[in-house]
């Protein structure tokens, strides 16, 4: 959302100020008149107030972000750990105005030194160490799940943008064994288990016996990342350690299993993923769900076939199913566009309902204009207008371009009466000018076949 630049001061406090002159002496502005993807662009926290007079510009940022990772002050540190990462290409953005190992050499110090910040009042500040170590790996957060199974699997999960497979986890491998020292240290167990996290996507075999290690550690916690972990190494890992966490007693250990069969892409797993799919702890339940999602149907059909009544996820598996052949789920498609349904613990991305619609969109669109004539697909375009024709608490189109492109096709076919019926219930239900779309469509009906 729009926010106008401004630039924050603490009395008392040095700053580094980027600003542009104007024609009124001693005025200086800001230098965007909104802010940026970084929202405090334009301003730095100094470290003190030496004079930096006749340094390079990158120099004295360095040496100010740098300085704050030794202030007695949490927050100044965080502040320092947050600008270095995303300076040195840590997150997302991938700037690179600072040597990226630099900053991870200055970051390990946190928790490696004799009295380290993890033993004082913050130990936020050494969690955030330990994240940018790992570089926001993929097995770092929960939310990254679906998006890294998008990228690494060939099943459907729609509605998630791939990362880059390429993209190196160094801190991870500058320092992993550093970090394998303090998951095994007497540091705080959450700390620890973060540490575990950070190794993922290092690929560096010395760190194969230690994450097999892990998966028969005594927290269900490491023994989760431990499973996680051997999604690195698809081709050597012993898969029965995973196998064995399918059935293990902590629900956590569980979790971890169906997670890194999906990491991992070991199909010769996915019947386990059925089972977990149904295990009686719904966060399992839903790591298995995705998992699977991420598998193509020639290894996933059958064990989705077998839940393709499952009480939740149902569906989303009727969604992956008929991508592979649309006309055996016809009804299902129906049913889940008027139903409107959505899991509990859905982790987001394209709505169950819109992927359905697309999916019959798409089938109608392939039907002979005379079959749609006669009248032979008239229950699936009854179910395609469905969203303008629901009550509030029906599905809603979620652009313009879907009751354009359906109103398109009947022009397109010759169902005319059907078109206008359309037209006119759109209007009513729309609360935005659809009329503006559908002229466009008169003009030249054949510009508009859908996504």
């Amino acid at each position: 959302m729009y926010q106008p630049q401004y630039y924050q001061f603490t009395p008392g406090r040095t700053y580094l100020v980027f600003a542009k002159k104007t024609d009124k002496a001693g005025v200086f502005r800001q230098l965007w008149k909104n802010h940026r993807d970084q929202e405090d662009q334009g301003v730095l926290l100094a470290a003190n107030n030496d004079s930096r007079a006749g340094t390079p510009l990158k120099e004295i940022i360095w040496q100010e972000l740098s300085g704050l990772l030794k202030s007695a002050r949490p927050q100044d540190v965080a502040y320092a750990l947050s600008h270095l990462d995303a300076l040195s290409g840590g997150d997302y953005r991938k700037m690179q105005d600072i040597d990226r190992k630099l900053v991870l050499g200055e970051v390990i110090t946190l928790i490696q030194s004799p009295d380290p910040l993890i033993q004082g009042p913050d130990p936020a500040i050494a969690r955030q160490a330990i994240e940018v170590l790992g570089s926001h790996n993929p097995y770092m957060s929960n939310d990254y799940s679906p998006g890294w199974l998008a990228t690494v699997g060939k099943g459907h999960i729609p509605g998630y943008s791939t990362w880059d497979k390429e993209h190196v986890n160094l801190g991870g491998k500058l320092y992993w064994k550093e970090l394998t020292r303090f998951v095994n240290s007497d540091a705080e167990p959450e700390l620890r288990v973060r540490a575990a996290q950070a190794l993922g996507r290092t690929q560096v075999e010395e760190l194969l016996p230690f994450a097999e290690g892990l998966t028969r550690n005594s927290d269900a916690r490491l023994r989760r990342v431990g499973a996680i972990l051997l999604a690195d190494y698809p081709d050597k890992a012993n898969t029965n350690l995973i196998k064995g966490l399918t059935t293990d007693r902590d629900p956590i250990a569980r979790r971890g299993a169906a997670e890194a069969i999906g990491f991992g892409q070991f199909t010769h797993l996915v019947p386990d993923l059925g089972t977990l799919v149904n295990d009686k702890n719904p966060e399992v339940a839903c790591a298995a769900a995705l998992s699977l999602l991420s598998f193509s149907l020639e290894h996933s059909e059958k064990t989705l076939l077998a839940n393709r009544r499952h009480s939740e996820y149902q569906c989303l598996f009727i969604n992956a199913l008929a991508h592979g052949d649309t006309k055996p789920y016809l009804d299902d498609l129906c049913r889940v566009i008027r139903e409107n349904p959505q899991p509990d613990r859905w982790w987001g991305g394209f709505m169950p309902w819109a992927d359905s619609w697309q999916l019959l969109f798409r089938y109608v669109q392939q039907r002979p204009a005379e079959d749609l004539k006669l009248g032979k697909f008239d229950a699936i375009l009854d179910a395609l207008e469905f969203p303008a024709k629901a009550g509030e608490r029906g599905p809603h189109y979620y652009s313009s371009s879907e009751p354009r492109d359906l109103y398109a096709l009947y022009l397109q076919r010759g169902v005319d009466k059907r078109a206008k019926e359309f037209r006119a219930a759109c209007k009513r239900k729309l609360t935005y000018d659809i009329d503006y779309y559908f002229n466009m469509v008169d003009g030249n009906p054949a510009n508009y076949q859908g996504k």
